[in-house]
């Protein structure tokens, strides 16, 4: 796949096939079947049926999760332990499928849906490898299917006021990005880091342990407590350790505002090198080119314990401890705390009490707002009655895989110089082949087609 098919444009998520907007006009709900319902799951579906959505069958390896989904949410839903039995069984009666599984099983899930002509929204990030990511955009792109990653602060007004406040030079040009987050030293879904993989155990009766695997064709054997249902995110057979759990947040704010590209070269500090599990900390350096001016950005990357330098303009005003971002500019820095855009604001203090005081020295609103939030988006356009998602596959591929060649130089311990055009990693081999992985049979994407 090249270059330009890969990036394309934002319009390919708002296409219809003709079949697909027929069915959109005949159905006055969306028609869903969800994929994952424990955890973020289950806040995804609490979310999609307050919408114009009817939720058709609801599937998960866990039963209680099921079992509270089915008692709080959707008691008329069609129950499934199976994706794959799911899809089949419903192919007929569902137009979307929603997607709130771990990284490593996004991909066939999503391919799946999308091979039946099913709109699709995939929990962050987009998938567990750049080859995975590349044939989810090239599906949704050939099929014209309403797509969108599950990166809710895309969505937000801050994130929208940040590229506002940009583009209106209140604080000049910007120079460098800085990011952080404690995790994944601390946060929901992290376990103290392992350097070996636990003893197996007895796979609990009713569990389908191989199917929890799906793909992952070098699997460690089930142990319990440490991979479902809570702490796979820190092992690299099945998450992407902090970078990936709250890089497409975090810096979905930069890569959208600036208007940058995938980074040509990564630059990584780690501790130690593990193989198999996220370390506890790391600093992850970014170049990215803007697309418009072709200038260079840096963007560095902190988590675990690992934390940037106060900016001299901030006083006494201390980061905030769980995360956050800075655009530091020639004439300023935009600051928000936190993983997602909720709340920015200017430094240094006169800048943003001019800003706050004197309404000339606010920028017009020139970005369209998201009535309802980033599900209720995706809702309207899977109807017909919206643009395209703002986080669709192509946009969302893009992001993705800038958090996945830093997950790459972090699990290396190296750093990353990366050909856009070839999709290759040319200094780092061992990097390189991980762009790649060969999933088990079953779980392939050939595997899992069933006709169009």
């Amino acid at each position: 796949m090249n270059r330009k098919n890969f990036i394309g444009t934002t319009a390919a998520g708002a296409l219809f096939l003709p079949s697909l907007k027929a069915a959109a006009q005949q159905n006055a709900k969306l028609r869903v079947a969800c994929v994952g319902v424990g955890g973020m799951g289950f806040n995804d579906l609490r979310n999609l049926a307050s919408r114009s959505v009817e939720i058709v069958g609801i599937c998960d390896l866990d039963s209680e999760a099921i079992r509270r989904a089915k008692t709080k949410i959707c008691p008329d839903a069609k129950t499934f332990t199976d994706f794959r039995i799911m899809l089949r069984e419903l192919k007929g009666d569902i137009d979307a499928v929603s997607v709130s599984t771990p990284d490593h099983t996004h991909f066939p899930i999503a391919m799946m849906a999308m091979q039946m002509n099913k709109h699709v929204y995939v929990q962050k990030p987009l998938a567990h490898t750049a080859e995975e990511v590349r044939i989810m955009v090239r599906e949704a792109q050939k099929r014209g299917l309403v797509t969108q990653m599950g990166n809710q602060g895309h969505a937000f007004e801050g994130i929208r006021l940040i590229r506002e406040w940009y583009e209106a030079g209140l604080i000049g040009e910007v120079k460098e990005v800085v990011a952080w987050t404690n995790r994944p030293e601390r946060g929901a879904g992290f376990m103290p880091e392992r350097m070996e993989y636990p003893l197996a155990e007895p796979v609990p009766e009713g569990f389908d342990w191989d199917l929890w695997v799906g793909p992952v064709a070098d699997a460690p054997p089930y142990a319990s407590k440490v991979y479902h249902n809570r702490y796979w995110r820190g092992w690299w057979s099945f998450g992407m350790g902090g970078l990936g759990d709250i890089g497409c947040h975090t810096l979905d704010t930069p890569f959208w505002s600036l208007d940058l590209q995938i980074p040509h070269k990564v630059e990584v500090e780690v501790d130690h090198v593990n193989p198999i599990f996220t370390p506890s900390g790391s600093v992850v350096k970014y170049f990215c080119k803007q697309k418009k001016t072709g200038r260079v950005i840096p963007m560095t990357w902190y988590e675990g314990p690992k934390r940037p330098a106060v900016p001299e303009s901030f006083g006494e005003f201390e980061l905030n401890a769980e995360g956050g971002l800075m655009l530091v500019g020639t004439k300023g820095i935009i600051y928000h705390p936190g993983m997602r855009p909720d709340s920015p604001r200017l430094f240094p203090e006169e800048l943003w009490q001019e800003f706050r005081t004197n309404p000339e020295a606010r920028p017009k609103k020139s970005y369209p707002r998201i009535k309802g939030g980033h599900i209720a988006e995706w809702v309207r356009a899977c109807l017909g009655e919206g643009a395209a998602p703002g986080s669709n596959f192509d946009y969302a591929g893009r992001l993705s895989m800038m958090i996945i060649l830093g997950t790459l130089a972090i699990r290396t311990g190296k750093n990353v110089d990366y050909d856009i055009r070839k999709g290759r990693i040319t200094n780092n081999l061992e990097a390189d082949k991980l762009l790649k992985l060969t999933a088990r049979k079953g779980f392939r994407a050939e595997d899992l087609r069933i006709g169009s």
